[in-house]
């Protein structure tokens, strides 16, 4: 009894150290997915900033700033949410519901969110329709 009372031990040890190692794998892999569109909202905020101040909050510049910043946000917005998520998951009360999805919005907002860090080194990313 002695010998399966240490295997169980050792079998719990060993799981909760890939539990913790899966936690820190993910924490850095979302801390590199908010990185991104954290970069390209200060991208944004930087080419609004260098605006003269007669431009109006109409002008494409503006325009495109402003809906780069709130695609990003929505983005990170989803990050964080999904990290909470990992209370239901960790207590098997999450429920996965299939949706339709709109693949053209779906590149719009990757191109709003990189487009700014491209611009940054001189790239310009577009869309082209099919």
């Amino acid at each position: 009894r002695i010998v399966e009372a240490a295997t169980a031990v050792e079998l719990k040890l060993r799981t909760a150290e890939a539990a913790k190692a899966a936690r820190g794998s993910l924490i850095r892999m979302v801390m590199h997915d908010l990185r991104s569109p954290l970069l390209s909202v200060a991208n944004a905020v930087a080419i609004v900033q260098d605006l003269k101040p007669e431009t109006r909050v109409d002008d494409s510049v503006v325009v495109e700033c402003m809906r780069a910043m709130a695609t990003c946000s929505q983005l990170m917005q989803n990050i964080v949410s999904d990290m909470l998520d990992f209370e239901r998951i960790d207590s098997g009360r999450l429920v996965l519901v299939p949706a339709a999805m709109r693949v053209l919005q779906l590149l719009e907002a990757a191109a709003d969110t990189f487009g700014g860090l491209a611009a940054a080194k001189g790239v310009t990313l577009r869309l082209i329709p099919l």
